[in-house]
């Protein structure tokens, strides 16, 4: 951890960042494509869990794990190295960081029940109304739920869903001040508690860009709603490069060529070859 430290970058680094996790996208834009389909496929096997805490438990613990591998496929592009599948599959405590990740949304979740419910019940009645959705079936029978029909669950399941839990893991990271876990798990593997530890140093240093990442969520989400959530399958991605990006910029200090963070990269990339 020692080779570790945050550092103060320019205030608008953020835009920066920005620019890099898009470049590096578009530099491995096959794998990309690949690995995002891939997570789709799995978030859709998620969405066919019938009992609904476990699936909402199994989606949420997904999100931080295709977050990582984005992470690691943004920084094999970042070297110009190609990837192998093997390399990019998360590991034991990419695991367990999820699983933490996923109780706390999970447990932020049960806190806020008494907000969200009412708006699951109006989305109910917006979608009866509207004639997409009925409690009865033709035949008498109660009908499926909303998001469990044929129709609207292919429409509603990025943004009524995966969408919005996607930017809800994502603001509860920044929020707590988390945002540089994830890529510091994946590139280094320190123990968590000192890691979680630096995530809050980095933010003291860096207020004006870590204001900028946070704006960047608001208009994530405002494009979510005016895409009607289709969006989601940008956003895994670039997030995913942007954590990469931002926490190589503020940790590793790449374009300040200091001597311990380089000689962290090469440690990483020896031990992936291995």
């Amino acid at each position: 951890m020692s080779a570790l430290g945050p550092r103060e970058v320019e205030p608008d680094a953020w835009s920066e960042w920005v620019r890099e996790a898009v470049r590096l996208l578009l530099g491995q834009a096959a794998w990309t494509g690949a690995v995002l389909a891939l997570v789709l496929l799995v978030f859709y096997a998620v969405h066919q869990l019938e009992w609904m805490p476990v699936r909402r438990f199994t989606m949420l613990l997904c999100l931080p794990l295709a977050l990582m591998v984005f992470i690691r496929l943004a920084w094999f592009a970042d070297h110009g190295r190609r990837a192998r599948v093997h390399q990019l599959v998360p590991g034991n405590t990419d695991l367990l960081l999820a699983v933490g990740c996923a109780a706390t949304v999970m447990a932020l979740h049960g806190g806020l029940a008494t907000i969200l419910d009412p708006l699951a019940g109006g989305f109910r009645e917006l979608v009866e109304q509207t004639g997409l959705w009925s409690p009865v079936r033709a035949d008498g029978l109660p009908a499926e739920p909303p998001l469990r029909q044929t129709l609207l669950g292919p429409i509603l399941i990025p943004g009524g869903i995966f969408g919005t839990a996607l930017m809800a893991m994502l603001l509860v990271l920044l929020a707590f001040g988390q945002w540089f876990l994830l890529p510091m798990t994946v590139l280094h593997h320190p123990p968590l508690p000192p890691a979680m530890g630096m995530g809050p140093r980095a933010y003291a240093m860096n207020p004006v860009p870590m204001l900028g990442v946070m704006g960047l969520l608001m208009i994530a989400v405002g494009l979510l709603v005016a895409s009607a959530g289709w969006l989601f399958v940008a956003f895994v991605p670039f997030f995913g490069a942007l954590m990469y990006v931002s926490y190589r910029d503020v940790f590793l200090g790449k374009e300040s060529d200091a001597p311990e963070p380089v000689e962290a990269e090469q440690e990483v990339g020896e031990e992936w070859q291995t």
